[in-house]
């Protein structure tokens, strides 16, 4: 038999795949060198951010320790502490108790002897460091800095017997003659705990820097004393002295005084006051690291691609050749996005049903629609709404397999068949379409935060039809969408049944609110430290009438789905202002607060809405505060600044809820213009023991503080929670130790009570 000819079809297959290998090495390496330079830049904008909360938190530590100093003076100079020592000694206990991370307090006279030091028992002969230069230098020019407080070089202490650094505060006659000096000894180890940030890179160091060229502080440490008794001279030291008015910037190179000689890339801030540096580093090959971790599946799967592609090649063509003829047979695509349409689809999955029956395959399909598209063609019109369809195509097949199916049924519902597919493949396949959701479509100079929800049904489980596969793929989708979205759902026996009562729920909710069956619940908002009722959160709650009651997260997400949370948010902000106007009448000057929804906050005539309640209700806009997540606020930032600055111009108060646990970006962060930062209850829990909660309750009170901000913390249920958040810096609370929600009669009678509560005397702030 003669050989065969060459068809057009393997001469235009070969050609192409040697364009293939030439575009993608070419692609490659482009996309190499490009996504290098992005990674560093990225670090550093990353490391920028943490240096300068570094810094800032650096120096609000010493600035909070420096005015606990002030009034210990004051009572040490009472006690006549020169004559005294022993006499202090309690009062030098208590304030190292209220500062944890101090180890020790000593007391010194202007010559440099010390008089009393709280590591040392009473009548334990204390060292003398009168005669020690390196020891009396900086004594003295702590005495005669006009500081408030300054803080010392690290050195080894000979009382506490560990690495620390002084933090000394003179105590002045009015004449400004020093009478003795305060010193607390700081721990290098654990005296810094807000330098242990558990979510940098491996390899990260972090360090305060003297402007001097010694170390402050650095985590981690291996050696001390080739740390801290040696002037840096590397990259960092160099970079400032170059450029010493310079208050931030970036540095990389060796440096000899890091673990390795590894080169690093770092950033830094100068803190507002001292004469210090905050910086954070991190070695190269962490951003080696991360660019091979992204582009090695590209190669490897580019590289396996033309390994394979030869011994494919008559496969391919066949089965190209009739998938084409097919599909141009058929005529069955979708004019927006040129995906198969629901005629197609369905035909293609008989087709697979066929084919599976025969092989005894498995297969899966995937039913998704995106979350809240129609307040995308409300807000933005249908005009955008079909350019974020054609991307949502795109972005949905960019992550799928060769032979994966992609379909566009109508509206914004899609479908996909994974052949030869298990369910354990089909939920790694959604969780990739989920994870390619999260970086925000750019329409229009619109930066659209969207999300889907995606059903999963399995060939032959759970269907041997069409019919049956479809409808139970769609009901898995609205259990994930009931579940709040973004995220997928397996279909299984009895979510049938949950959809019904959905359903039954959605129609009773609606009857409730033609009823009035729903109320408001109001939980009191407490000054921490003077124990006075400042504000009130409206808070909705659903009692049926055949005594049922309903918690808000049962039907809060119903509510969003339905479109139902409009009329019933737009009745909760009437009711909320009618009761804070009431209770203005009778004399109590409260600040309302109330949630809105995310669908809420996209509303077009959510300011309109707004002005009409206040006006209705004669109620002054500054008595009323609006709650946004922090999610809904980043969900699209330019918008939501510029609605959040026109309630602003009304005089309406603005308060971000649940921060910390929604997708934040700092740069959009700032420019929103809230008055309040409320902490959520997951953070609260953890914050009286030592733990990451207590951590991150500070860098939030740092950053709302910095930001001039009020905070509110959420879900104090224990003294010990409340005293932790009151000493960290919180200015209010709210939670069970101080009330549930009640209704507004039982309100009113904790406004009795605890509206003009006295203020809290304190024995030293």
């Amino acid at each position: 038999m003669p050989p065969r000819s060459k068809t057009p079809f393997s001469r235009l297959l070969r050609r192409a795949f040697y364009a293939f290998v030439a575009t993608g090495l070419l692609s490659f390496a482009t996309l190499g060198v490009y996504s290098w330079d992005r990674e560093k830049t990225d670090t550093r904008e990353n490391l920028s951010i943490f240096s300068g909360f570094l810094a800032s938190a650096t120096q609000a530590y010493f600035d909070d320790l420096g005015h606990g100093l002030d009034p210990l003076g004051q009572l040490l100079q009472n006690i006549d502490v020169t004559n005294n020592p022993e006499a202090a000694r309690p009062y030098l206990l208590k304030f190292q108790a209220r500062y944890p991370q101090i180890r020790a307090m000593a007391v010194f006279n202007t010559d440099g002897r010390m008089l009393i030091n709280t590591a040392s028992k009473p009548g334990t002969p204390l060292p003398d460091f009168r005669r020690t230069p390196k020891y009396l230098e900086p004594f003295k020019a702590a005495l005669e800095d006009s500081a408030l407080y300054t803080v010392g070089q690290p050195e080894y202490g000979q009382v506490i017997h560990e690495w620390r650094f002084p933090f000394r505060y003179t105590m002045r006659d009015d004449q400004g003659q020093a009478l003795f000096l305060i010193q607390a000894a700081i721990p290098l180890e654990t005296g810094m705990y807000f330098m242990r940030n558990p979510s940098l890179p491996p390899g990260s160091i972090v360090g305060l820097l003297r402007e001097d060229g010694f170390q402050q502080a650095r985590w981690p440490i291996d050696d001390p004393n080739k740390v801290y008794l040696k002037r840096l001279n590397g990259p960092l030291i160099k970079k400032i002295q170059a450029n010493p008015s310079q208050q931030t910037g970036y540095f990389s190179g060796y440096s000899p005084l890091m673990f390795t000689e590894q080169e690093r890339l770092g950033t830094y801030n100068h803190l507002a006051t001292l004469p210090m540096y905050a910086y954070v580093s991190v070695p190269y090959n962490y951003i080696w690291y991360k660019w091979w971790k992204q582009n090695s599946p590209v190669l490897g799967i580019f590289l396996l691609f033309i390994a394979v592609f030869g011994s494919i090649a008559f496969w391919v063509r066949i089965h190209e050749r009739l998938h084409s003829e097919e599909l141009l047979h058929q005529a069955r695509s979708d004019p927006l996005t040129a995906l198969p349409n629901r005629t197609g689809i369905e035909e293609l999955l008989e087709n697979q049903i066929d084919a599976s029956k025969h092989s005894g395959r498995t297969f899966s399909i995937m039913y998704f629609d995106l979350d809240r598209f129609k307040d995308i063609n409300d807000s933005l019109g249908h005009g955008i709404g079909d350019q974020l369809l054609i991307e949502v195509g795109k972005r949905a097949k960019g992550v799928l397999r060769r032979d994966d199916i992609l379909a566009r049924l109508g509206g914004d519902e899609f479908l996909i068949i994974l052949p030869d597919s298990t369910m354990n493949a089909g939920t790694n396949s959604a969780q990739r379409i989920i994870d390619a959701f999260e970086a925000p479509f750019i329409l229009a100079q619109q930066r659209l935060k969207m999300s889907c929800s995606i059903g999963i049904a399995g060939y032959p489980d759970h269907g041997l039809d069409r019919e049956t596969l479809l409808k139970h793929a769609d009901t898995a989708m609205y259990e994930a969408k009931r579940l709040g979205g973004s995220g997928f759902s397996c279909y299984e026996a009895g979510l049938g049944k949950r959809l019904q009562q959905r359903l039954s729920l959605q129609s009773r909710m609606h009857d409730a609110l033609v009823n009035q069956q729903f109320q408001l619940h109001y939980q009191p908002i407490v000054d921490l430290r003077s124990g006075r009722i400042i504000a009130v959160e409206a808070l909705l709650r659903w009692r049926e009438a055949n005594g049922v009651s309903h918690s808000p997260a049962e039907f809060i997400p119903i509510a969003e789905e339905s479109g139902l949370i409009l009329p019933l948010g737009e009745w909760v902000l009437k009711t909320a202002c009618a009761q804070a106007k009431e209770w203005l009448d009778l004399g109590f000057e409260l600040c309302i607060s109330v949630n809105l929804s995310t669908r809420q906050f996209q509303d077009l005539d959510l300011t309109e809405k707004v002005t009409t309640v206040l006006n209705d209700c004669a109620l002054p806009p500054a008595c009323l505060e609006l709650e946004i997540t922090e999610s809904a606020a980043m969900l699209d930032a330019e918008t939501t600044v510029a609605v959040l600055g026109v309630l602003k111009r009304i005089g309406v108060r603005i308060a971000i809820d649940d921060f910390g646990t929604g997708y934040s970006s700092l740069s959009h962060l700032k420019r929103i213009p809230a008055d309040t930062i409320k902490i959520d209850k997951s953070f609260v829990d953890g914050v009286s023991e030592e733990s990451d909660d207590r951590a991150i309750v500070h860098t939030i009170l740092a950053l709302a503080h910095a930001l001039d901000k009020h905070t509110v913390a959420e879900g104090i249920e224990t003294e010990a929670q409340k005293q932790a958040l009151e000493d960290a810096g919180c200015d209010w609370g709210q939670g069970y130790l101080f009330s549930r929600p009640v209704p507004a009669d039982e309100f009113l009678a904790l406004l009795e009570t605890m509206y003009h509560a006295p203020q809290k005397i304190e024995n030293m702030k």
